[in-house]
């Protein structure tokens, strides 16, 4: 029931208000206050979360005016400020009772409904209180939309935006929120439209940009996010986002050089993010540069001894350089800090296959498969020792249990073959070649350059068959 108490005192005169009320209880002088004063400090202290001072407020309030239903009201918004949803609604039932067509009532009403997990009730609030205030309504339904995203109600909340779009097609929250809805329910066409509506208006958000990156990103339209984010970046080349984004972005596409350049400039925003610096180390590696991989990644563990990232990274480069032994101890150490990491014991798995370590190279891979079990590349390398070791059932145990998890995966499919082949199975060999030249017919390839079988002429007879 805002009835905008507030709203005939200027900031001034609250900020005055507020300091007489505080003053008179600290000194102890009583002193007169009418309802709308109460009104305008409970709601100051509501508004800034002082749930103390709403409190003392509040019972001042009803020792004057014990019959006030705007009172009675604040008390509700307090029980509900304060996780006490029961008492909130029992006196939202007794305001009910008279200010029946109130739609702030109702939207406090809905609020209160949803934390006791009645969420159709709360709905039905909601709904009254929009049918109680028709005209011109785009700021209550925008509150409600607002209450359903930040409670992860996504669908709830798209509901009212589309009703306030349809009122109005050129409020900026509302496109703004369509497109951030849509992107979350991944209808990721709709998405770009809506953040497309928003720039048409207001060409410089650069929240809407980034948004939009992220969104073409998903699409896998790399370049279009590019641009997206090089917007962002012209209207607030303070948006550390962006540039991490576009960075990424360049790198996926194995554009190292670029993203080096987009790395570069973040660090001159972001000095003291070891982040930061290991993406730069990861470009310089990506592109062979190796003493300048190192200088990235130990400013990273320069800014933070406790960045795991950093010694990792310092690990990768030893390996390329074969210096194994050093290698292990920064994998090691980058796992001493974060034994969660999937692509840590990934790594530590090839440097102990380099080192002909295969127990231990097993044995990293077989963690890397508990700690992601839905990655396909651990299971690979898993299956790729084993096929060294010759342990062919063990390779055919391991693919099997994987069902049709990643039926799609080529490699996967060429190591099973390889494995049936070499166990003196060919025909079952031939049947996964067969698919997995469907899927890649360059995979055929892959699999005579791993097993080299051309001493058998009749199963190259049946390949080229296939």
């Amino acid at each position: 029931m805002r009835d905008e108490n507030s709203d005939y005192l200027s900031f001034e005169e609250l900020v005055e208000l507020v300091d007489r009320f505080e003053g008179s209880i600290q000194n102890g002088k009583a002193q007169f206050f009418d309802v709308h004063e109460f009104i305008a400090l409970i709601e100051f202290y509501l508004d800034h979360e002082a749930d103390e001072q709403a409190l003392i407020a509040l019972n001042h309030a009803q020792k004057i005016y014990p019959n006030s239903i705007e009172i009675k009201y604040k008390w509700a918004e307090y029980y509900h400020l304060v996780g006490d949803d029961d008492k909130a609604l029992d006196l939202v039932h007794e305001v009910e009772k008279i200010e029946k067509f109130n739609p702030d009532l109702q939207y406090l009403k809905g609020e209160i409904l949803f934390e006791l997990d009645n969420l159709n009730a709360a709905v039905e609030s909601f709904d009254k209180a929009i049918s109680l205030e028709p005209d011109d309504n785009i700021e209550l339904l925008h509150r409600i939309s607002t209450f359903f995203l930040e409670n992860e109600e996504i669908n709830l909340a798209l509901k009212y935006l589309l009703i306030s779009y349809r009122e109005e097609r050129t409020n900026l929250a509302v496109l703004f929120d369509l497109g951030y809805c849509f992107e979350r329910l991944n209808e990721l066409s709709k998405s770009v439209r809506y953040y497309n509506e928003y720039l048409d208006i207001n060409p410089f958000s650069a929240a809407a940009w980034y948004n939009l990156g992220i969104v073409h990103t998903k699409l896998g339209e790399f370049e279009k996010a590019i641009e997206c984010y090089d917007f962002c970046i012209a209207v607030d080349p303070q948006y550390s986002s962006a540039y991490h984004n576009k960075g990424n972005t360049l790198a996926s596409l194995e554009k190292y050089a670029d993203a080096l350049k987009v790395f570069n400039e973040l660090a001159e925003l972001e000095s003291d993010n070891p982040r930061v610096f290991a993406l730069i180390g990861e470009c310089h590696e990506k592109l062979e540069q190796y003493d300048k991989a190192l200088e990235a990644y130990n400013k990273s563990i320069t800014i933070d001894p406790e960045f795991a990232e950093g010694y990792y990274g310092i690990g990768v480069v030893l390996a390329a350089r074969k210096k194994y032994d050093l290698s292990l101890n920064f994998i090691r150490r980058a796992i001493t800090l974060n034994p969660e990491e999937y692509d840590f014991w990934l790594g530590l798995g090839r440097v102990y296959f380099e080192t002909n370590d295969l127990e231990n190279s097993l044995k990293a891979y077989r963690e890397a498969t508990s700690l992601n079990p839905d990655l396909p590349d651990a299971y690979l390398s898993l299956a790729e020792v084993l096929l060294y070791e010759e342990r062919f059932s063990e390779v055919e145990q391991l693919i099997d249990g994987l069902g049709n998890k990643f039926d799609s995966n080529v490699s996967i499919k060429i190591i099973n073959a390889a494995a049936l082949y070499l166990s003196h199975r060919p025909k079952e060999a031939l049947d996964i070649l067969k698919d997995a030249k469907s899927i890649d017919p360059s995979s055929i390839d892959d699999f005579i350059n791993l097993i080299n079988p051309d001493a058998d002429k009749e199963f190259i007879e049946n390949i080229n068959k296939l």
